[in-house]
């Protein structure tokens, strides 16, 4: 599963255990488990701390950022799968 550097970090520092995608992973090396799908307004306000931000609005900045290409922000009714990540598989080489 590809990070960005703000969820490598994140990881790193064993605050990001969670992931959320548009597409389900359940098959990927780097997954526990996927639940979901799940309105982005809820991984927003209750999951924000497992995936890695200090706040709902960090959280919506990083997915906004991800997603920028689209032209317009993520909605609170888009829905995501949740990854349960391995952060010892997706580390790998790169703990410090």
């Amino acid at each position: 599963m590809k990070f960005n550097q703000w969820s490598i970090e994140r990881i790193q520092r064993g605050t990001k255990t969670l992931t959320s995608r548009k597409e389900k992973h359940a098959n990927d090396p780097d997954v526990f488990h996927v639940f979901g799908p799940l309105p982005w307004w809820f991984i927003k306000w209750f999951l924000y701390r497992d995936e890695g931000a200090e706040s709902p609005e960090e959280l919506q900045t990083v997915i906004d950022n991800i997603f920028a290409r689209r032209g317009y922000p993520v909605a609170d009714d888009e829905m995501f799968y949740v990854h349960v990540i391995d952060t010892t598989a997706v580390l790998g080489d790169k703990k410090q």
